[in-house]
């Protein structure tokens, strides 16, 4: 079995559901999505995307939210 990644993951967690988007407000999102062991945390806030998870570069925890989300109006990526 090949291993999925970032982005292919990231897209499957968005049409499975996996993806909550808790806060949309004044530059900032919040939001959990289910990964395959646990819920991770992820946003943007002060200019900059986040996850909680250990991945080291984009994550498919911030695939899918930027798949259903955009920077907020005056923020810079």
């Amino acid at each position: 079995m090949t291993r999925e990644d970032a982005l292919t993951k990231g897209q499957r967690y968005a049409v499975e559901g996996r993806l909550r988007v808790l806060l949309v407000h004044r530059g900032r999102i919040f939001a959990r999505c289910h990964g395959s062991d646990r819920d991770y945390e992820c946003g943007f806030t002060r200019g900059r995307w986040y996850c909680n998870c250990e991945a080291r570069s984009r994550c498919a925890h911030l695939v899918a939210l930027q798949l259903v989300t955009t920077i907020p109006t005056g923020e810079q990526p």
